[in-house]
């Protein structure tokens, strides 16, 4: 599944694109990950694209109708435009992106009125799309039951010390992949972030000082920015805006480096289940202190 960086360079791209465009129609093939709601074709046809934008890695395309079309990827979408003159796509690789569309993974295709059309694909049916409204409650209902925290591109530092500290009991690297805590972040960033933090990913929040949460919200805007400057990363299956694997896991510190050495010390950096999830780490620099005993009331 794509996250924040990944998304970011989709939405980039898709809005030098779309951005201005005005639509004509709409098909889909996968009638249970398309959801019309109340509203129909009658609600979007002639009606211009304003932005394309996100919330953690929920694609968003505002229209100028006050309507919106709301895009998850979730683990092999794509999003490829096309039109005479231009071909802008990002998601999964497979299949290649480069493939004639529509084709067999070809899921809800959107017209425009200059003959250039938006295709979402999804190999294993897992995305959808929704129409809603564009106002702050109606998206929210359609991204979901999970209610997205801020984004951490969005944060101050005071702001992500005084959230953090409300989850004393909570392991970070559980806690920085919790959408509701903060949105985008999965297990590349959130083992990048603790790396360059210095931070095992096992401890608990109420073991980290202050300074170390400054270090883990440094970790999260650096490791974003270089990500989101080198493309996105390959590993999670994405590919760019330009049908291209990004960049990003050639600078990677921890995340699927499993046995090289730490560009620290030298250590090899290892792999360790956690919480249904692997973590990748280096066991010298990201040392697990030892958790303070909970007080006992005699």
């Amino acid at each position: 599944m794509p996250e924040l960086p990944e998304v970011t360079v989709i939405v980039n791209s898709l809005n030098k694109a779309i951005r201005g465009l005005v639509l004509e129609s709409v098909e889909y093939d996968w009638k249970p990950k398309f959801y019309w709601g109340k509203f129909s074709i009658k609600d979007l046809k002639g009606s211009k694209v304003k932005d394309v934008r996100r919330q953690g890695k929920v694609i968003i395309i505002d229209l100028s109708n006050g309507m919106s079309i709301v895009i998850h990827l979730k683990l092999t979408g794509q999003l490829i435009y096309q039109d005479k003159k231009i071909r802008v796509s990002g998601g999964h690789p497979i299949p290649p992106l480069n493939k004639p569309v529509p084709n067999s993974t070809t899921r809800v295709t959107f017209a425009f009125t200059n003959e250039g059309h938006l295709y979402f694909n999804d190999m294993r049916k897992f995305g959808w799309v929704k129409i809603t409204k564009s106002d702050e409650a109606s998206i929210k209902e359609a991204i979901g039951k999970v209610e997205l925290g801020p984004d951490p591109m969005e944060m101050t530092e005071t702001e992500f010390l005084d959230r953090i500290k409300k989850k004393p009991q909570q392991r970070i690297k559980k806690l920085l992949m919790d959408q509701s805590f903060v949105a985008g972040i999965g297990n590349i960033y959130s083992d990048e972030a603790l790396w360059r933090a210095k931070i095992h990913p096992k401890r608990s929040i109420a073991s980290l000082s202050d300074s170390e949460i400054k270090a883990i919200f440094k970790g999260i805007q650096d490791s974003f920015k270089l990500a989101i400057e080198k493309g996105g990363s390959s590993a999670n299956s994405f590919v760019d805006g330009r049908g291209e694997k990004g960049l990003y896991l050639t600078f990677a510190k921890a995340y699927h480096m499993t046995g090289k050495p730490c560009a620290r010390c030298g250590t090899k950096i290892v792999r360790q289940k956690m919480d249904g999830r692997s973590a990748h780490f280096c066991p010298k620099c990201q040392v697990l202190t030892k958790e303070k005993p909970a007080l006992k009331l005699i």
